[in-house]
Protein backbone atom coordinates (compact mmCIF):
# COMPACT_ATOMS: atom_id res chain seq x y z
CA UNK A 1 0.00 0.00 0.00
CA UNK A 2 1.43 3.26 -1.49
CA UNK A 3 2.71 5.92 1.43
CA UNK A 4 2.11 9.54 0.39
CA UNK A 5 5.35 9.56 -1.32
CA UNK A 6 4.98 6.83 -3.26
CA UNK A 7 6.99 3.10 -2.97
CA UNK A 8 9.15 3.36 -0.17
CA UNK A 9 10.82 1.18 2.14
CA UNK A 10 10.76 2.54 5.63
CA UNK A 11 7.08 3.72 5.65
CA UNK A 12 5.41 0.71 6.85
CA UNK A 13 8.14 -1.63 6.76
CA UNK A 14 6.20 -4.76 6.39
CA UNK A 15 9.30 -7.13 6.35
CA UNK A 16 9.13 -7.13 10.11
CA UNK A 17 5.94 -8.74 10.17
CA UNK A 18 6.02 -10.67 6.90
CA UNK A 19 9.67 -12.16 7.11
CA UNK A 20 11.56 -11.66 10.32
CA UNK A 21 8.11 -12.21 12.43
CA UNK A 22 8.57 -8.65 14.58
CA UNK A 23 5.53 -7.37 15.80
CA UNK A 24 3.66 -10.49 14.87
CA UNK A 25 3.03 -12.63 11.94
CA UNK A 26 1.58 -11.65 8.13
CA UNK A 27 2.48 -14.47 5.55
CA UNK A 28 4.12 -12.19 2.83
CA UNK A 29 2.83 -14.78 -0.05
CA UNK A 30 -0.88 -14.08 1.17
CA UNK A 31 -3.69 -10.79 0.92
CA UNK A 32 -4.87 -11.32 4.28
CA UNK A 33 -3.87 -9.17 6.77
CA UNK A 34 -1.58 -6.93 4.61
CA UNK A 35 -3.97 -4.02 4.61
CA UNK A 36 -4.44 -3.86 8.30
CA UNK A 37 -0.18 -4.40 8.68
CA UNK A 38 0.27 -1.53 5.63
CA UNK A 39 -2.40 0.52 7.99
CA UNK A 40 -0.47 0.17 11.10
CA UNK A 41 2.86 0.42 9.82
CA UNK A 42 2.21 3.86 8.23
CA UNK A 43 1.08 5.54 10.77
CA UNK A 44 3.99 3.64 13.59
CA UNK A 45 6.86 5.24 11.19
CA UNK A 46 5.14 8.41 10.75
CA UNK A 47 4.92 9.15 14.17
CA UNK A 48 8.84 7.57 14.91
CA UNK A 49 9.91 9.62 12.26
CA UNK A 50 7.84 12.57 13.91
CA UNK A 51 10.17 12.15 16.92
CA UNK A 52 13.45 12.01 15.44
CA UNK A 53 14.09 8.71 16.48
CA UNK A 54 15.81 5.84 14.00
CA UNK A 55 13.47 3.88 11.98
CA UNK A 56 14.70 0.79 13.39
CA UNK A 57 13.57 1.65 16.56
CA UNK A 58 10.74 -0.52 15.82
CA UNK A 59 12.32 -3.40 16.01
CA UNK A 60 13.40 -3.06 19.76
CA UNK A 61 9.38 -1.82 20.51
CA UNK A 62 7.00 -4.02 18.41
CA UNK A 63 7.39 -7.34 20.62
CA UNK A 64 8.04 -5.30 23.56
CA UNK A 65 4.73 -4.35 25.02
CA UNK A 66 6.46 -2.02 27.59
CA UNK A 67 8.15 -0.35 24.25
CA UNK A 68 5.79 2.20 23.05
CA UNK A 69 5.31 3.22 26.63
CA UNK A 70 8.60 4.16 27.00
CA UNK A 71 8.94 6.03 24.20
CA UNK A 72 6.18 8.01 25.31
CA UNK A 73 7.77 8.88 28.28
CA UNK A 74 10.96 9.74 27.01
CA UNK A 75 9.34 12.33 24.54
CA UNK A 76 7.00 13.41 27.59
CA UNK A 77 10.32 14.13 29.80
CA UNK A 78 12.43 15.35 26.71
CA UNK A 79 9.46 18.11 25.73
CA UNK A 80 7.60 18.30 29.17
CA UNK A 81 4.58 16.85 27.44
CA UNK A 82 1.88 14.74 28.87
CA UNK A 83 1.09 12.79 25.71
CA UNK A 84 -0.38 9.20 26.03
CA UNK A 85 0.12 6.10 23.61
CA UNK A 86 -3.01 7.57 21.93
CA UNK A 87 -1.64 10.67 21.53
CA UNK A 88 0.96 9.56 19.33
CA UNK A 89 -0.82 7.10 16.80
CA UNK A 90 -2.83 10.02 16.50
CA UNK A 91 -0.32 12.52 15.42
CA UNK A 92 1.07 9.70 12.86
CA UNK A 93 -2.66 9.36 11.85
CA UNK A 94 -2.91 13.17 11.41
CA UNK A 95 0.41 12.96 9.40
CA UNK A 96 -0.67 10.92 7.13
CA UNK A 97 -3.96 12.87 6.62
CA UNK A 98 -2.01 15.88 6.41
CA UNK A 99 0.06 13.92 3.24
CA UNK A 100 -2.59 12.70 1.71
CA UNK A 101 -4.08 15.87 1.58
CA UNK A 102 -1.30 17.69 0.20
CA UNK A 103 -0.96 14.84 -2.90
CA UNK A 104 -4.90 15.69 -3.39
CA UNK A 105 -4.46 19.27 -3.60
CA UNK A 106 -1.75 18.51 -6.22
CA UNK A 107 -4.14 16.71 -7.79
CA UNK A 108 -3.08 12.85 -6.99
CA UNK A 109 -6.32 10.40 -6.57
CA UNK A 110 -6.68 6.52 -5.59
CA UNK A 111 -5.93 5.84 -9.31
CA UNK A 112 -2.16 7.33 -8.28
CA UNK A 113 -2.20 4.62 -5.60
CA UNK A 114 -2.33 1.91 -8.35
CA UNK A 115 0.46 -0.76 -9.15
CA UNK A 116 1.20 -1.23 -13.09
CA UNK A 117 -1.10 -3.37 -14.50
CA UNK A 118 1.63 -6.41 -14.75
CA UNK A 119 1.49 -6.87 -10.87
CA UNK A 120 -1.91 -7.93 -11.23
CA UNK A 121 -0.81 -10.75 -13.39
CA UNK A 122 3.21 -11.65 -14.13
CA UNK A 123 3.73 -14.30 -10.90
CA UNK A 124 6.66 -13.51 -8.98
CA UNK A 125 9.18 -16.31 -8.13
CA UNK A 126 10.16 -17.83 -6.36
CA UNK A 127 6.43 -18.11 -4.60
CA UNK A 128 4.62 -17.73 -8.21
CA UNK A 129 2.88 -15.06 -6.63
CA UNK A 130 0.43 -12.43 -7.76
CA UNK A 131 -0.57 -8.68 -6.08
CA UNK A 132 -4.09 -9.35 -5.53
CA UNK A 133 -5.08 -6.27 -3.18
CA UNK A 134 -7.74 -5.34 -4.42
CA UNK A 135 -8.70 -1.08 -5.31
CA UNK A 136 -11.29 -1.30 -2.69
CA UNK A 137 -8.50 -2.85 0.13
CA UNK A 138 -6.13 0.07 -1.42
CA UNK A 139 -8.69 2.56 -0.71
CA UNK A 140 -9.28 1.99 2.63
CA UNK A 141 -5.79 2.22 4.22
CA UNK A 142 -6.03 5.81 5.15
CA UNK A 143 -9.62 5.35 6.29
CA UNK A 144 -8.54 6.01 10.36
Amino acid sequence: MLPAMGGDHTAGYAVTANILKVGGFVDPTKAEGQVDLSRNLQIATAAVDATGLCLFVAFGVLDNPEGLPAIVEMLNAQYGLELTVNDVVALGQSILKNERAFNAAAGFTNADDRLPEFFYNEKLAPHDTIFDITDEELDSVFNF
